[in-house]
């Protein structure tokens, strides 16, 4: 094992070398670059708007970069973007966390509908989204969120792709082909979409496949057990498109087969999930003199995964999850100086468990309906008001216990033998208030103010049980109240030209802020072998963790530049560099458990019109503001190299064939994400290379 161990990084410092060496003799030849950026619409706010003329940070990743990245998951992707990290549970399993906050805090939707599977629920549920699906992925912050709900209160994820075509396309069939391999776990993955056009009817495909070994790991020989993960999907749909808007429906099928490394490699076990979705969008343009867009999108899906024992072969615990959701807003015309967007969102949800799952969660069910409004006004030419407001009404039920302590030894008695259906309803309110600045030079200065409350998930009420996957017993509060939050916050953007950036400060004080912490106990499989480790009768198999309800501050600072520096042969040489941090502290004065550390980088890149390479590192800080039964985790230092070489194929100014490699941890240092619950079992990948090719037709 060692002699393959030294192998693999032998072999992927090389090949990316030696990739970069020939691409870069590609060079001399590129033609002249054209730095001017094409100006992005987000779909952050209700009105087309570009990032510097909305309220607060929004993170936009276009498809050659989720591409280039090759992240498996959501999580992995947006890892490294500045303010995001990622639970990073499982090779099929890590969610984005936004400023410290994660799960119920983060919706994260596809097109505007929500996910509708179970990864909220537990860190070692995958997300039913990939990104080889994704022409591009934006992470909204501010006042736009409220028109998804007080689940968004951390931030939006949306994950935007053409499977309901909005408009045709302008060829009769474009589309794209993509493959790769990674050195570091002999991955490899491909897929296609293709976009067709008959008349006024628009059609969309696509498909994707991953497969990938358990994954090498830094220094130590080996690999990291249980990493495994294999993938695919595959999607259909159709619109109709006229001149003032299209009507559409998409079927989408999503199927992962994945490992849980850490204390469940020892039993091989592996998480079996499939979900079968449909969306419906649909938009009407200059619908009346008041209503000048009505836009409506819906979603039904069918969700199942089982956490299979491998060793066995018997099905410990399965998640059945049935959704849906529909969101109507309409845009109404200039009324005295404001424009802006009403709707009303509506969504259920019936979550069912079985086997362990049931003891962890009985059968639950969740149902919501909101309004909102979304308004903005010109102050003067310089000056935008933004104004955001929602009320929602969110009515839970299922089966929840309060214990009298978290002692199970000391009570005596088995979970099942206390608690009852506990109901609850709750009513949000949450509004935000904003201005945006034109300072000229393309350069906006924003500030928002936001209050926002968010109803209590199904988990946080209702959990009650041993979780084997992550090895803890869980235990909710279906007592707990509504979570409160007031957050400022502060951005200056700068999207176009040499020199670009985007900061970003805030600050949140939470009213009840609701998080799991480690209670110290340990349990077996049931409430009543709980207790302190090495007392008479108490199991050491999980760690307990328990649901509460303390007030808290967040705040945190976000910086990101680019400066195109040198124009050299009719290329750019340029330079770009990151910064972040978060600190979370309850009033106590005592730390919210699992924050990300601070992190900054810096790296130098040569752009032509066919060829891009770019070497950059990024630290990532020791994290020692740790929670209490929370450990401390070491910094470390991530180095990567990148390169990409694209082919014009004859006859077409848009076609072509794109090779690339990204070599990463080229240090091949050790890892460990601080946030992730695995943290101290289970290090990140080695030094990887990454080959990937891209035909676009």
């Amino acid at each position: 094992m060692q002699v393959k161990r030294k192998n693999s990084l032998r072999y992927a410092v090389c090949g990316v070398i030696a990739s970069a060496t020939a691409f870069a003799s590609f060079g001399a030849q590129a033609e002249e670059a054209n730095s001017a950026e094409d100006e992005i619409i987000v779909t952050g706010s209700p009105l087309e708007r570009t990032n510097t003329e909305t309220v607060g940070a929004i993170t936009v990743v276009d498809r050659e970069e989720i591409l280039r990245k090759g992240g498996a998951t959501l999580g992995e992707l947006l890892a490294t973007t500045p303010g995001i990290a990622e639970s990073s549970f499982a090779a099929g399993a890590s969610r984005p966390i936004i400023r410290g906050l994660d799960n119920f805090r983060v919706r994260v939707q596809e097109n505007g509908v929500g996910a509708h599977g179970v990864s909220e629920v537990s860190e070692d549920h995958g997300i039913p989204i990939d990104p080889l699906a994704a022409q591009r992925i934006e992470v909204v912050r501010g006042p736009a969120t409220l028109r998804y709900g007080s689940q968004a209160i951390g931030g939006v994820v949306n994950v935007i792709n053409n499977r309901v075509p909005t408009a045709m396309p302008e060829n009769l069939i474009d589309g794209e082909a993509f493959a790769s391999f990674n050195s570091v776990n002999n991955g490899v993955e491909g897929g296609g979409l293709f976009d067709i056009g008959a008349g006024n009817f628009a059609s969309h495909f696509d498909w994707f496949y991953r497969d990938t070994e358990d994954y090498d790991i830094p220094r130590a020989p080996g690999e990291q057990d249980n990493t495994q993960n294999e993938t695919l999907g595959v999607s259909g749909g159709g619109s109709i498109v006229f001149d003032d808007g299209f009507i559409g429906a998409a079927v989408s099928y999503f199927d992962s087969e994945y490992g849980i490394p850490g204390e469940a490699a020892a039993e091989d076990v592996f998480i079996d999930l499939d979900q079968t979705k449909v969306l419906v969008r649909g938009e009407v343009r200059n619908v009346s003199d008041f209503i000048s867009t009505l836009r409506v999108d819906g979603g039904y899906s069918n969700y199942l995964h089982d956490e299979v024992v491998g060793a066995t072969g018997e099905i410990g615990a399965t998640y059945d999850n049935e959704e849906w959701e529909i969101r109507a807003e309409a845009l109404h015309t200039q009324f005295g100086p404001f424009e802006g967007a009403l709707g009303f969102h509506f969504a259920h949800r019936d979550l069912e468990a079985f086997g362990e799952a049931s003891e962890l969660i009985a059968p639950s069910d969740r149902q919501s309906y909101g309004f909102f409004l979304f308004e903005e006004a010109s102050v003067t030419e310089q000056l935008t008001l933004q104004l955001a407001t929602r009320v929602e009404h969110v009515e839970l039920d299922g089966f929840g216990v309060t214990p009298p302590s978290f002692n199970g030894n000391a009570l005596g008695v088995e979970i099942d033998d206390f608690g009852a259906d506990a109901p609850r309803d709750f009513t949000p309110v949450s509004g935000s208030v904003g201005l945006i600045f034109d300072l000229g030079n393309q350069i906006a200065l924003a500030g928002n103010v936001q209050y926002v409350e968010r109803a209590p998930s199904l988990l946080e009420l209702y959990s009650k049980g041993p979780h084997e996957a992550t090895a803890t017993f869980e235990i909710g509060d279906p007592n707990l109240d509504k979570e409160k939050a007031i957050s400022f916050e502060a951005t200056l953007k700068k999207d176009e030209g040499d020199f670009t950036f985007g900061l970003a400060g805030f600050y949140t004080t939470y009213d009840g802020f609701i998080f799991r912490e480690f209670t110290g106990f340990v349990c077996g499989e049931e409430f009543e072998s709980c207790g302190i480790d090495g007392t008479p009768g108490v199991e050491d198999e999980l760690d307990q963790l328990a649901f509460l309800q303390e007030d808290a501050d967040f705040y945190g600072f976000e910086a990101e530049a680019t400066w195109r520096a040198f124009e050299m042969n009719g290329a750019t040489i340029g330079f770009d560099g990151q910064y972040d941090f978060v600190q979370a502290e309850f009033d106590n004065n005592t730390n919210v458990p699992r924050i990300t550390p601070q992190r900054y980088g810096a790296g130098v890149f040569y752009e032509g019109n066919r060829l891009f390479v770019r070497i950059g590192a990024l630290r990532v800080s020791s994290q020692d503001d740790v929670a209490v039964n929370e450990t401390a985790t070491k910094g470390y230092t991530d180095l990567k190299l990148e390169a990409n070489y694209t082919f014009p194929l004859p006859g077409s100014d848009t076609r072509a064939f794109q090779l690339g490699v990204v070599g990463s941890n080229l240090l091949d240092q050790d890892q460990r994400n601080h946030v992730s619950f695995l943290k101290d079992e289970v290090l990140r990948p080695g030094a990887s290379a990454r080959l990937f090719g891209r035909m676009i037709f």
